[in-house]
């Protein structure tokens, strides 16, 4: 069919005298690749005669199969609402009109019906329509969000077998071990398509930094991407999860419009999945909305390598919306305002792309600081299981540069000497030069140290300024019961600290807080808290933007 063909298809589906129903007022919505006709109580969708290379759409029998695809594939996350794929008939006195099995004439295109949901129901009508700022949308439902993809990603098997065309199978397996060259064709693609478009609309020399850093990343963490695909983290996943894709209804939450016309852009890794809706919300101005759905996410799933990848995954995810936007410009007619807003949507998820770039390319300094007994050490090593980094122990490098086992615990002598205002500047002195190390090798550093002076932070900070970066200071905090208890539980176990109750008053009574005006992103945790509530609130306030 060409596309005057279809275009005759469209005007007739404009009329209610189409429908074998009663309908409202025809509503009529259009996508890069579809036209949906909103009736009242049924939607429908037709796909346009196209190909785009990561999909085609180009013959009849390719729309009905890919038809037959969106209604199955997308019954796994809503229910009751895609009810079948019906035929446009093309009778014998030139009309058109929904078939049915006994109508005669001929078959000349496809729909999926579906049942029409109240757009006051998404989540994207919901942000839109708060009230001077006040948030709108129930705690509980961005809660009860987060468990159902959860229980979605952790309940759907990878290989489900659905037919990428009528007479072949895809095999997941064999889908999934292709993971990091689909992404990486996926980027290269995204990048092809859009270059046309740095001639007059997007800005060449930040599409060219997205292009660099997304290249660059997947050279150089290939192994992440393997090691997700073997932890079980590929699925058949959504696709296209985004706000205007989920609602909150009475019977419960509907997600709709998965990706149907490429298995390799929904068998992708759950992160990345999860990153679009992210990245939505990012886009909104939405991030607390975000923080709940991912904490929800991490404390089902304990994914918490998922942040290896996140900003990657939201860089490509915007990346994708700037493409889609630059194509619906090119290849569909609209009124001037609705075109205008497609262009700034565009230059803005452009922006956003290369924020996440910057931040997924460039070294991130954690500090892991607070008074002795706060949980430091525990935090540290919990922050580099989940990023795959080892922590810098200031207590380790204090012993070293003095020569001493690490469990050794001396007396009043040795402590004064080894934490005297001169030892302690060459042991921050040669902390901060492990960092810098780290940070010029293109690696991220956690430190383990009280950091409770500001001349010491300051040292650090000036390092991370020459670096453009700037430090996170994750302030350990808890009861003086707890800190107490741990520093007496000290003196009848095995630990590199020296820090023991008798030192407890003095330490706070010395320690300088973080000021406003020292340049850091400052979080605090309590570590009163368990240990895995304590790990995921610090991964997502500090991947937060």
């Amino acid at each position: 069919m060409n596309t005057n063909d279809q275009l005759e298809i469209f005007k007739a589906m404009g009329n209610s005298g189409f429908y074998p129903h009663e309908t409202g007022q025809i509503e009529v919505r259009e996508t890069h690749i579809s036209k949906v006709f909103l009736t009242g109580d049924f939607v429908y969708k037709v796909k346009k005669s196209l190909n785009l290379g990561f999909l085609d759409f180009s013959t009849l029998e390719k729309r009905r199969f890919f038809c037959d695809q969106e209604v199955n594939l997308n019954r796994r996350l809503s229910q009751d609402i895609y009810l079948g794929v019906v035929p446009i008939i093309l009778d014998h006195h030139g009309g058109y009109h929904l078939g049915q099995t006994d109508n005669k004439g001929e078959i000349k295109e496809y729909a999926v019906k579906m049942r029409q949901l109240a757009d006051s129901c998404s989540l994207q009508w919901m942000i839109q329509n708060q009230d001077d700022g006040e948030q709108a949308i129930a705690r509980s439902n961005l809660t009860r969000l987060g468990e159902k993809l959860a229980q979605f990603y952790l309940g759907n098997p990878l290989g489900q077998n659905h037919q990428t065309n009528q007479d072949t199978q895809i095999d997941k397996g064999d889908k999934a071990c292709n993971v990091w060259t689909n992404i990486l064709k996926a980027c290269r693609e995204n990048f092809d398509q859009t270059r046309e478009f740095t001639r007059e609309m997007l800005d060449k020399k930040i599409w060219s930094t997205i292009k660099d850093e997304t290249l660059s990343f997947l050279n150089d963490r290939k192994s992440v991407f393997q090691e997700r695909l073997e932890s079980g983290k590929v699925k058949d996943c959504h696709g296209d999860l985004r706000c205007d894709h989920i609602y909150f209804t009475p019977q419960g939450i509907q997600i709709i419009d998965c990706i149907e016309f490429n298995d390799s852009l929904r068998c992708i890794d759950v992160v990345n999945d999860l990153a679009f809706l992210l990245m939505d919300l990012d886009f909104q101005g939405q991030q607390g909305l975000g923080d709940l759905i991912l904490n929800q996410y991490l404390e089902l799933t304990g994914d918490l390598s998922a942040f290896k990848l996140l900003d990657f995954y939201k860089c490509y995810r915007a990346f994708v919306r700037c493409k889609v936007n630059s194509i619906f410009l090119k290849s569909t007619t609209c009124d001037p305002l609705e075109r205008e807003k497609k262009r700034e949507d565009a230059l803005r998820y452009l922006d956003l792309a290369q924020e996440y770039a910057i931040r997924f390319s460039r070294p991130a300094i954690f500090v892991i600081h607070g008074l002795p007994g706060t949980g430091k050490s525990t935090m540290a090593k919990a922050l580099g299981r989940a990023l795959g980094l080892e922590p810098i122990r200031s207590d380790l490098v204090r012993k070293k540069i003095f020569n001493v086992s690490p469990h050794t615990v001396g007396g009043k002598k040795f402590k004064e000497k080894i934490y005297s205002s001169a030892a302690s500047d060459k042991t921050y002195g040669r902390l901060i030069e492990l960092a810098r190390q780290e940070i010029e090798a293109g690696s991220s550093v956690i430190l383990d140290a009280t950091f409770g002076k500001k001349h010491l932070r300051g040292n650090l900070i000036s390092l991370a300024e020459e670096r453009g970066i700037t430090p996170i200071f994750i302030e350990c905090r808890t009861t003086d019961e707890i800190m107490r208890q741990r520093l007496l539980d000290r003196e009848h176990s095995l630990t590199v600290s020296d820090a023991r109750i008798d030192l407890f008053e003095p330490f706070r009574r010395e320690y300088e807080p973080i000021t406003d005006e020292e340049n850091v992103r400052e979080i605090v945790i309590n570590t009163a808290a368990p240990q895995d509530e304590c790990i995921r609130q610090l991964l997502v306030l500090a991947f937060s933007r």
